[in-house]
């Protein structure tokens, strides 16, 4: 990826991935907290009707999500592709401060639409590089005990946007993403056009 030095060193302090700050390592709360709550989710199994599954942290964030897009004002993206100075202008005008977990998955988004990121960038950024499914007799297992370590939570504390907090986080690491790093992970298109799903 060729990225002018001009524009990152104005957009990105950070100088490389030790610099970094993540919600874990410097004790700034993630905007994410709500849905990383495990008490909270506990809650939420034990007032599910019977019968009834928890979904997971991941999905009940895009729920919110969608939710929370419905009701903003549509962004009209630029018209160029990558790192331009004028797709990164539009992204500090439009995600300045401290963002909140869903201006920061919309920001990734919009990176994506925008060429800065590619698909699979964004799915790492999500954390949803890893899919694992466990089968018993033909059938999906997950734990529905409210006190267990349930599955709704594994992972969705790890993805890098739950230590984002603001726009230069973002642009900082996806700087950095190297498709490569990331051999075994295939978009869902790829997957299509393989014949899986």
């Amino acid at each position: 990826m060729n990225i002018p030095s001009n524009l990152m060193t104005r957009v990105s302090p950070y100088s490389g991935m030790e610099n970094r700050r993540t919600a874990q390592g410097d004790g700034q709360k993630s905007a994410f907290d709500k849905y990383l709550d495990v008490d909270r989710q506990r809650q939420k199994m034990r007032e599910l009707p019977p019968g009834r599954m928890l979904d997971s942290v991941y999905m009940q964030f895009k729920d919110d999500y969608r939710a929370w897009k419905a009701g903003q004002p549509e962004a009209i993206l630029p018209d160029s592709q990558g790192w331009t100075e004028e797709n990164l202008t539009f992204l500090q005008k439009r995600y300045a401060g401290d963002l909140s977990a869903f201006e920061i998955y919309d920001a990734l988004d919009a990176m994506k639409e925008l060429g800065i990121l590619s698909e699979k960038g964004l799915r790492c950024a999500e954390g949803t590089t890893m899919v694992r499914l466990d089968m018993k007799s033909g059938v999906f297992q997950t734990s529905v005990d409210p006190d267990s370590k349930a599955a709704w939570l594994h992972g969705f504390d790890e993805a890098p946007m739950a230590g984002f907090h603001r726009l230069e986080d973002l642009l900082s690491w996806a700087k950095d993403f190297r498709e490569d790093d990331y051999p075994d992970f295939i978009t869902g298109a790829e997957a299509m056009a393989r014949g899986w799903i």
